[in-house]
C-alpha cells in the first residue's frame, strides 16, 4: 500500500525536475541503509514502530522515484525523426496506430499512419524515419470527457503525430527484443493457422481474443454484447485463462503426484514453463503477465514446500508489475483483475455458505454462482466509477459462459497444438467454432433481456472511496468478526448514501447551458432539473452515438442521460416547459441566446438594438461583426466547434478589434454556464 501511495502521489501531484529526482534517489538509498541498520540493531520491541514508519516512508519514496525515472520531454529541434515500433501495429478503421520509441531518447510517441499496404506491413522492431514534428496530446475539451492526455502520459506517451504515406520511410535496420519478436511472430502464425482451419468471421475474432489476447478484429457490436452480458472478462486473456491451462496440464501431469520429491519438482517446473509459454503465445500482454506472475509465486511456494497464502502471492505479483510499469496502478484492467481475485478469495466461501443445497448438480451451480457474485461485488465500484453501468444478468451469463469458455480454451489449445495433423485438426476447429457460435448466441440473448444492463450510474471520487473502504471493511469483518469494523462499514455506506441523496436533490433544481467542443460538429445542451434538450447538427441528430465520447459522461453526471430530447439546431420553432426557440433566437433560464449560421442575415443599423446574453456562431459562413453589433447588444460571442480554424481566427480578430468578448470552444474548451 505505501508503494502504491507513492506512485499515486507522483502521477497525481508531483512533477519533479531532474535535479530533484537525483536528490530523491539519494534519499531513497540513504533511507534504505537506515532501515537496514535499524532492522539489524534495534531488538527492543518497544522501538519496532520506528522500523515500520521508516520502511513505509521508504516504500513511498521508491514509488515516487520509479515514476520519475523517465524522460518524456521532446527537447530536440530536429526536422527528421527516427523511431522504432515498440509493438505490432493496430489496424483502425481509417488509419494504422503504432507506438514509436524515439531514437533521441525522448520517450514514446503515439503515431497514426495513413492506412495502406505499406503501413499495414510494418512489424514490431521496424525503424522508420519521418518529418512531421510530434505534437502534445490535447487535454479533454469537454466536462467529464475521458482524459486521453492523462491516460497516455501514465504510459509514458506525451506526444502524437499523424503521418501521411509520403511523410515517412522504413529503414532497412531492425531493433528488436528477441523474446518479444518471437512472441509476435508465433502469434501471427497461430492466427493465420486458425483462419486456415476454417475459423472465420465473428468466431475467429472471439477465438483470437480468448486464446491469444488479440482483439483488434473484434467488432464493436459484439464487444458491447459481451459487456451487457457481464462476460467481457472472457474475451480478455487473464487469470481464468491461465488457470484453465494450469488445471489441464496439471491433470495431464497427475502421474507425477505423490511420488519422489524430484518428480514433484519436475511437475512444477514443467507447469511453470507451460504457463509462461502460453503467456508468450498471448504476446506477453499485461493482463496475462499479472496472472502468470501470480501463479508462478504459488508454484514456487509449492516447490519450496511452503504453504503459500494466495493474497501474499497476489501482493508480490502486483509489487513486481508496478516496479516494471508504475502506470499499471491506473490501468482499469489491472485493478479489475486484482480486485476480482481478492473478492473470490475473501468473499466466495462466505457467500457459498449462505445456502446449503443437497443435490450435487445444484450445489455445483450455486458454487459457480458464488464465485461470480464474489468477483462482481469486488469489482462493482470500479465498473460504476469508470464505465457508469452494471450488468444485471452477470450471474446468468456466467452459468453458461463459464463452462463453455473453459471447453473453448482447452479445445482451442488442442486445435493449435495439433494444427499439423490432417482431418483431426479440422474436426477440433469445427467444434471450437460452433462452441464460440453458441457463446455469441447466449450473450445476444442475454443482451436482449429486459434491463440487461443498468446505465447512467454515477459516483464521484468521495463516493468511490467510500465504497472501496466499505468493501475492505466487509472483508475484514468476515475475517475478524469485530463490531467496530462492522460499524465502520455502515458509516461508509451512510456517507455514500447521504452524498448520493444530496446530489439528487441538487439536480432537481439545476439549470445550465453547455456548448460542447466537438470537431466539425455542433452540440448545444440545455439542462433543466432532470431533463435536457440537445440542439445539434444533422450529422449528430442522425447518429447520436457519435456524441458518446464527448458528451455522455457529463449527461450521466448531471443525471439527465436517459431523459432528454435531441433536436436539429436548424429547426424553426420549438417550445417546452423551460425553453422556447423561434427561428434563431432561444429563450432559456432568463437568458436570450442568438444562433448565427449561413442562413442568418442582418438589416441596417437600428435605433433600438435587442440585448442578447450569448451569440453562437456555427457553420462555415463568415460573420460580419460590425453589422452584427449594429443589430444586437451582445455580452459574449461563442464560436462553435463546427467553425473551421481559419474562419474562427478571422472572427476572433474582428471581435478583438470591436472589443467584443468571445469564447472559442475549439481552443478554450466547452462553454458551460449555470443559470
Amino acid at each position: 500500500m505505501p508503494f502504491m501511495l507513492g506512485i499515486w502521489l507522483s502521477f497525481t501531484y508531483l512533477n519533479l525536475s531532474k535535479n530533484e529526482v537525483k536528490l530523491l534517489l539519494i534519499a531513497v538509498v540513504f533511507l534504505g541503509i537506515v532501515v537496514f541498520v535499524i532492522a539489524s540493531a534495534v531488538k527492543n520491541y518497544q522501538y519496532r514502530w520506528l522500523f515500520g514508519v521508516l520502511l513505509n516512508l521508504h516504500l513511498i519514496l521508491i514509488g515516487v522515484a520509479i515514476v520519475h525515472i523517465r524522460n518524456d520531454d521532446l527537447e530536440s529541434d530536429s526536422d527528421v525523426w527516427v523511431a522504432r515500433l515498440t509493438e505490432n501495429p493496430a489496424e483502425k478503421e481509417k488509419s494504422v496506430k503504432v507506438i514509436l520509441e524515439m531514437q533521441s531518447d525522448v520517450g514514446l510517441v503515439m503515431a497514426y499512419l495513413e492506412k495502406n499496404e505499406r503501413s499495414l506491413s510494418l512489424r514490431y522492431g521496424d525503424v522508420i524515419v519521418f518529418h512531421e514534428r510530434p505534437k502534445l496530446v490535447e487535454p479533454p475539451m469537454n466536462p467529464e470527457q475521458f482524459d486521453y492526455k492523462k491516460y497516455l502520459a501514465r504510459k509514458g506517451i506525451s506526444y502524437q503525430v499523424y503521418l501521411k504515406n509520403d511523410s515517412w520511410e522504413k529503414l532497412k535496420e531492425s531493433r528488436v527484443n528477441r523474446l518479444y519478436a518471437f512472441s509476435y511472430r508465433l502469434r501471427d502464425f497461430l492466427l493465420e493457422t486458425m483462419r486456415n482451419l476454417g475459423v472465420e468471421g465473428e468466431e475467429y475474432s472471439v477465438a483470437a481474443a480468448i486464446l491469444l489476447g488479440y482483439d483488434d478484429t473484434l467488432p464493436t457490436e459484439l464487444r458491447q454484447k459481451y459487456v451487457a452480458a457481464g462476460s467481457m472478462h472472457i474475451l480478455c486473456v487473464s487469470g481464468m485463462h491461465v488457470g484453465v491451462i494450469f488445471m489441464v496440464f496439471s491433470n495431464m501431469l497427475g502421474f507425477l503426484d505423490k511420488r519422489k520429491r524430484w518428480q514433484n519438482l519436475l511437475k512444477q517446473s514443467l507447469l511453470l514453463l507451460l504457463i509462461w509459454f502460453y503467456a508468450l503465445l498471448a504476446g506477453l500482454a499485461p493482463s496475462i503477465l499479472r496472472s502468470t506472475i501470480m501463479l508462478s509465486f504459488v508454484i514456487l511456494g509449492d516447490m519450496l514446500k511452503r504453504n503459500c497464502i494466495l493474497l501474499n502471492s497476489l501482493a508480490a505479483s502486483a509489487f513486481l508489475l508496478l516496479c516494471i510499469d508504475p502506470s499499471n496502478l491506473f490501468n482499469v484492467g489491472f485493478l479489475l483483475s486484482y480486485c476480482a481475485v481478492i473478492g473470490i478469495v475473501t468473499l466466495q466461501k462466505p457467500i457459498y455458505n449462505l445456502l446449503y443445497i443437497k443435490p450435487k448438480f445444484l450445489d455445483k451451480l450455486w458454487e459457480m454462482t458464488a464465485v461470480t457474485l464474489a468477483a462482481q461485488i469486488a469489482t462493482a465500484p470500479f465498473s460504476i466509477y469508470y464505465f457508469h453501468q452494471f450488468p444485471t444478468y452477470f450471474w446468468l451469463s456466467n452459468l453458461f459462459m463459464g463452462p463453455i469458455s473453459t471447453v473453448v480454451i482447452t479445445g482451442g489449445m488442442v486445435m493449435l497444438l495439433i494444427f499439423f495433423i490432417p482431418y483431426i485438426n479440422i474436426g477440433v476447429a469445427f467444434c471450437v467454432k460452433w462452441l464460440i457460435y453458441a457463446m455469441n448466441l447466449i450473450v445476444s440473448w442475454i443482451e436482449n433481456l429486459p434491463l440487461s444492463i443498468v446505465k447512467s450510474l454515477y459516483i464521484n471520487n468521495v463516493e468511490f472511496a467510500c465504497l472501496l473502504i466499505a468493501l475492505l471493511l466487509l472483508m475484514l469483518v468476515i475475517e475478524h468478526k469485530k463490531k467496530r469494523l462492522f460499524f465502520g462499514m455502515l458509516s461508509m455506506l451512510l456517507i455514500f448514501s447521504v452524498s448520493q441523496l444530496t446530489r439528487a436533490v441538487m439536480q432537481r433544481g439545476q439549470m445550465s447551458m453547455t456548448v460542447y467542443s466537438i470537431n466539425k460538429n455542433t452540440a448545444i445542451d440545455f439542462v433543466c432539473g432532470n431533463e435536457h434538450l440537445m440542439l445539434c447538427d444533422t450529422v449528430l441528430e442522425n447518429d447520436p452515438s457519435l456524441l458518446s465520447f464527448s458528451v455522455e459522461n457529463n449527461l450521466v453526471r448531471e443525471g439527465v442521460f436517459s431523459n432528454g430530447t435531441i433536436l436539429s439546431v436548424n429547426s424553426a420553432e420549438f417550445e417546452n416547459m423551460y425553453l422556447k426557440k423561434k427561428t434563431n433566437i432561444i429563450s432559456f433560464g432568463g437568458k436570450t441566446i442568438g444562433i448565427f449560421d449561413k442562413q442568418s442575415s442582418f438589416g441596417v443599423k437600428m435605433p433600438y438594438r435587442p440585448h442578447l446574453d450569448y451569440y453562437l456562431v456555427i457553420g462555415k459562413q463568415n460573420v460580419d461583426i460590425e453589422r452584427l453589433l449594429n443589430c444586437y447588444v451582445i455580452d459574449l460571442l461563442i464560436i462553435d466547434g463546427s467553425v473551421p480554424y481559419y474562419l474562427s481566427q478571422k472572427i476572433i480578430k474582428k471581435a478583438q478589434e470591436s472589443g467584443l468578448a468571445y469564447h472559442d470552444v475549439n481552443s478554450d474548451g466547452a462553454f458551460v454556464v449555470s443559470l
